[in-house]
């Protein structure tokens, strides 16, 4: 592909991103753009589009559907193809912008100026956005959902262990959107969508605030109104003056509805269980009210850990999981698993696991700051664990992603010498060819005689039998790693083919 055809093509708005920048300007992967050049949106509609195409074509890289998969009230989402990376999203347009009154314009707008400013796991995102061209509407493009809360709540209605997996989701995004000074307003389970990582994430801020500017004038009329069995008595009468207990009330209503399984239309029918202190409390008034969704989620917790049934390891690792898959730490999250982690058999190592391999970089870095011995125990068994057990074809690959994680996190000899060790097993008996490259990068970033030495011992002892370190390495790749392991290498490989 030549230089003046990349330069042509970089107009389009659809061009992938580049994948870095150096001081010359930004690097591209040609297989990318091959692969967007060749998607199937550019299959199917090969020459010049039609006239419908170009106008159901928006910002030059969505291509929307005819008819709209959800209505608001002043505003219609479509499902869309998203010409840059081929995958499906949704795209929210404000509709007939010169029919509505002031207050529903600026909802539309301010709703994406909060949206472009976040970024949580547990709060969807905002894909692209801008103006219709040549028209008065205003759209932006997000994550497709695979569906809403509200359309789950029978699945999961009356599951403590679930449902406190959700709730402890839903206060980790709203804790980062109160932390960002903005205030939802408007939250209920329809607006709780999940992702495609099957995460649950915050929706819908058409009718959020930031904390600063509560007394600026929007005009009541629709500004202060929610969906008024999820709103707290304080947004009917002051909305303008609320703060993140509001929230908190709309949080402890969800926790009713998916408690019950039926809309929460009155304070008595919470039925007897751990959970119903806790919902009363925190829909409670204002003064009596939790503060906090962190401290709503403290007090779930606990609620649920004075409860016999949650005792199992199972159970424990639900609550943990989402809590610290978070990409913003939680201490009090990371220290009750290094505490838990480390009094589970061996039986339960796979309960464990569960939690651990879903933890980031920056969860991975406070857990090893706060408590390295403890982790790295923790670590070690997790390596044993991995080394030897059957997993599904997938999870190798989000298992061998941590180790990377680890590795990195930590910068530690043994957390490098405990992977080096279990990674050639996991990849060899899965025959998964992305543990393979995960265990050969690692090894390609080591430069240190230290590392090197530390990184030759693990193989040895990976290599103690036939096949891991065999499968593990071709020879192409060994020349590319240092002189101790590019020598090294081939050594173990041989002492296995002279035991055959």
């Amino acid at each position: 592909m030549s230089a003046q055809r990349v330069a042509a093509l970089r107009e389009r708005a659809s061009f992938p991103t580049p994948v870095a920048e150096i001081a010359q300007g930004p690097i591209w992967d040609l297989d990318v753009i091959e692969a967007w050049s060749s998607s199937s949106w550019r299959r199917s509609h090969p020459g010049r589009p039609s006239a419908d195409q170009v106008r159901r074509l928006i910002g030059d890289r969505f291509e929307i559907e005819e008819s709209p998969i959800g209505q608001g009230g002043f505003a219609d989402v479509y499902r869309a193809l998203d010409r840059q990376t081929d995958q499906p999203v949704a795209v929210k347009i404000q509709r007939d912008i010169q029919d509505l009154d002031g207050d529903a314009a600026r909802r539309f707008r301010r709703e994406l100026r909060f949206l472009t400013g976040l970024s949580h796991p547990n709060v969807i995102p905002v894909i692209a956005h801008g103006d219709m061209s040549g028209e008065d509407e205003i759209w932006y493009a997000m994550p497709l959902a695979q569906g809403s809360l509200l359309k789950v709540v029978d699945e999961i209605a009356g599951d403590e262990i679930e449902i406190a997996a959700v709730m402890g989701q839903l206060c980790a995004g709203l804790s980062y959107v109160h932390d960002a000074g903005i205030l939802h307003r408007d939250l209920k389970p329809a607006n709780v969508l999940r992702t495609s990582e099957g995460l649950w994430a915050i929706s819908d801020f058409g009718l959020a605030r930031e904390q600063e500017r509560l007394t600026t004038a929007l005009t009541w009329t629709g500004d202060g109104l929610g969906t008024p069995l999820y709103m707290a008595p304080e947004q009917r009468t002051a909305a303008k003056t609320v703060d993140e207990r509001a929230d908190v009330f709309s949080l402890g209503k969800i926790l009713h509805h998916l408690l019950v399984g039926e809309p929460p239309y009155a304070d008595d029918d919470i039925p007897d269980s751990p959970l119903r202190p806790v919902i009363q409390r925190a829909t409670a008034k204002y003064a009596q009210r939790y503060a906090t969704p962190r401290d709503l989620l403290e007090a779930i917790d606990k609620a649920l850990a004075t409860s016999p049934e949650w005792q199992s390891h199972e159970t424990i690792a639900k609550l943990l999981a989402p809590r610290l898959a978070s990409l913003f730490p939680d201490a009090a999250a990371i220290d009750e698993f290094l505490s838990w982690a480390q009094s589970v058999p061996e039986d339960d190592c796979a309960e464990v696991a569960s939690v651990l391999i879903g933890m980031p970089a920056d969860a991975i870095a406070m857990a090893w700051e706060r408590n390295s011995v403890g982790f790295l125990a923790i670590y070690e068994r997790f390596s044993d664990f991995i080394e030897d057990a059957s997993f599904e074809f997938g999870y190798c690959d989000v298992i061998a992603n941590f180790c990377r994680r680890a590795v990195n996190a930590t910068s530690d000899l043994q957390i490098l010498r405990h992977t080096v060790r279990a990674l050639p097993g996991l990849g060899y008996h899965h025959n998964r060819w992305h543990v393979r490259d995960v265990l050969t990068g690692m090894l390609q970033g080591i430069t240190t005689t230290e590392r090197a030495l530390v990184a030759l011992e693990a193989l040895q002892v990976a290599g103690a039998y036939p096949g891991p370190i065999e499968w593990s390495f071709e020879a192409f790749a060994i020349r590319s790693l240092q002189p101790l392991l590019r020598g090294g290498i081939p050594k173990i490989i041989e002492g296995n083919q002279s035991d055959e």
